[in-house]
């Protein structure tokens, strides 16, 4: 058993097509990305300094980590360099410096080196 495929290659007008098009979708995904960059700043930017809540640590980690997983799946599929790759870069990259917390705070964020107050001891049940 056999099969034949007939194949047309692309001109040079159609492979340009293509690959603009490829670029322009992968440009779409790095504005969002690129937005979503500008929205973590400006809610890092809200936040007292520099005590921020253990909670607020956390969450903004997170943040970052997901923004940083982001930006790795749109890399995966931009074979042909978007124009707004290096943009996406710089966003990624000025929202990851302007999220700097304390030591302390990333200490404090892990719930197991909280420090409660020790019990109690009442003198009198000690007897």
């Amino acid at each position: 058993m056999a099969v034949l495929l007939e194949t047309v290659g692309f001109d040079r007008v159609q492979q340009e097509k293509v690959l603009e098009r490829f670029k322009a979708d992968r440009d779409e995904a790095y504005r969002e990305f690129i937005d979503k960059c500008a929205d973590f700043e400006a809610e890092i930017a809200k936040e007292p300094r520099p005590s921020t809540s253990p909670t607020r640590v956390g969450e903004n980690d997170v943040d970052l980590e997901k923004l940083k997983g982001w930006l790795a799946k749109i890399r995966k599929l931009d074979f042909y360099q978007a124009p707004l790759s290096a943009e996406a870069d710089t966003a990624f990259n000025t929202a990851r410096r302007c999220w700097k917390p304390t030591p302390i705070h990333v200490f404090e964020a892990h719930e197991e080196n909280r420090t409660s107050a020790p019990p109690r001891v009442d003198a009198k049940a000690k007897r």
